[in-house]
Formats: C-alpha cells, structure tokens, sequence
C-alpha cells in the first residue's frame, strides 16, 4: 500500500505532455524525495513544507486537518449507517418509510457529486429566498452548520447504498423458514427483527461496510473542497509538494481503518447489549 501511494504521489513528477504527447520521466527524483522522507521519518519527524512564503513543519499542521476529516468522515457513516438500519429493518413496515425509500432509490441513481451539487444549490437557494442559513463556508466560523452540514452531504452517498442494501437483504431474509417459524410461534416483532432479521443480514451488511466507507472517503474530497473544510485533503490538495501528499494519503487510510474498526466495534456493541442481553 506504501508503494502504490508513493507511485499516485511521485505520478505529476514522473509524467509530462509535449506536442509528441504523454513522456514518462525516469523516477530518479522520487526516489530522492522518497529516501528523503524515509529519513525524516527516521529522526521521528514529519519534515517541512512550504505554505506561501513560509516554511512549517508538516507535524504541527496536518493533525489538525486529520482530526477534521476523522470527525466528519466517522459522524456521517454513523448517519449513514443508523438511518439504513432503521429505515431498512426496524421501521420496515411503516408506510411513510416505503414512501421515503422510494425516494431514496430515485436518488440512488443520480452520481454522488450531482447529488452534493443539488444540496449546495439548495441550502444557497433558500437562504437568498428565506434568509435561512443552512450552510456556512467561512474555516474560522463557530456555526453549528460548518459541521453538520457537511456530515449530512457526506452521508448521502452511503446512506443511499446501505439503505438499499439493508432493504433487499430484509426482503430475502424475511422469506426464509426460520423467520416464518418464529412469526407462527407467536413471537414479537421486535425479537424477530434483532434475533432472527439483523443476525441474518449483519453478515451481508459488515461485508458491504468496506464499500460504504469508499464512498464516503471518495465524496470526502468533493465535500471538503466545495464546502471549504479545514480537513486533510486541503492537505493533499494545496499546493503540489511530494512529501506532504504521501504523508497526507497515508494518514488518510489510517483515519480510514480506524474509522472501520470504530464502526464494527460500535455494531458489536450493538449485538452484544441487545441481541445476546
């Protein structure tokens, strides 16, 4: 994994456009800049980076960024992931909820980036129309809605997938012997949903986890940039140095691990305080 985000990192030094067309450069300065790193690394320090005229050590600035990204990136898959339960299981049988997954799978076709665009229109729309501020895009702003904001439009994406997914997975799983045998034994709807219903689709639905949190990460970068969040891919993103995009896409599938590992240890918690009471 270090390699290949050393190849996506080194790719903008290894590659140049000519009237011939597309040149590939010998790497000789990656692997510089990468020895380089390795011994920063090596001293327990990060390096520097230029940001304008200054020179900062990239230790004191990314954490901060990585911390943004952690918290949004965590706050909407757990949306995401409550919402999809609850539409998708629990809540099942109401009839404004079959109403709100239909619109919910008319969304599921329109590409994510469309969909944050048609919210940022949205929220700009009725503020110029109500005065309603739904959306703030100021970094040094307090305002509730410089967080929760981006935490609904980052959940979308996922929400969108789970939902449909925790929804075909009741339909096929509802079908089966032991969730009739339980239905005919008299037992409570809520005791087949958690025992016999989520037990069933959990397997199918830690599988797909992986793909949800792709997702996420991938609108991340949209989201992060549109609404002008402080977070680590305005790290990656700002001005083009080899060494903080490596460092930068590292921390990211290390705020991406963990966030998995947060999930599942959150679900196991789940199973254990209601399933196996």
């Amino acid at each position: 994994m270090l390699i290949l985000v050393i190849i996506m990192a080194g790719l903008p030094q290894m590659l140049a456009i000519n009237e011939d067309g597309l040149l590939f450069i010998t790497p000789e300065n990656v692997i510089l800049q990468t020895g380089a790193l390795v011994h920063d690394v090596s001293k327990g320090t990060l390096g520097k980076y230029a940001s304008g005229e200054n020179i900062r050590n990239i230790s004191d600035d990314i954490f901060p960024f990585a911390k943004q990204s952690f918290i949004l990136l965590l706050s909407s898959l757990l949306v995401a992931i409550v919402v999809s339960v609850l539409f998708g299981l629990f809540l099942h049988r109401w009839r404004v909820i079959t109403w709100i997954k239909k619109i919910f799978d008319f969304f599921s076709i329109i590409p994510d980036f469309i969909l944050i665009l048609f919210f940022l229109f949205t929220s700009v729309t009725l503020y110029k129309a109500t005065g309603i501020r739904l959306i703030t895009i100021s970094p040094l702003s307090k305002d509730l809605s410089k967080i929760w904001f981006p935490v609904f439009v980052l959940s979308i994406g996922p929400m969108l997938y789970l939902v449909k997914l925790v929804d075909l997975k009741y339909k096929q799983v509802g079908g089966e012997d032991y969730v009739r045998t339980a239905v005919a034994k008299g037992l409570g709807g809520l005791h087949v949903q958690l025992h016999h219903m989520y037990k069933n689709i959990k397997p199918f639905f830690v599988a797909d986890l992986k793909k949800a949190i792709s997702i996420s990460v991938a609108n991340l970068f949209i989201v992060e940039y549109l609404l002008n969040v402080s977070g680590i891919t305005r790290f990656i993103f700002g001005s083009y140095q080899f060494n903080v995009v490596v460092i930068g896409l590292c921390i990211l599938l290390l705020i991406t691990g963990l966030v998995y590992a947060i999930i599942r240890f959150l679900l196991y918690l789940f199973e254990r305080g209601f399933i196996y009471e």
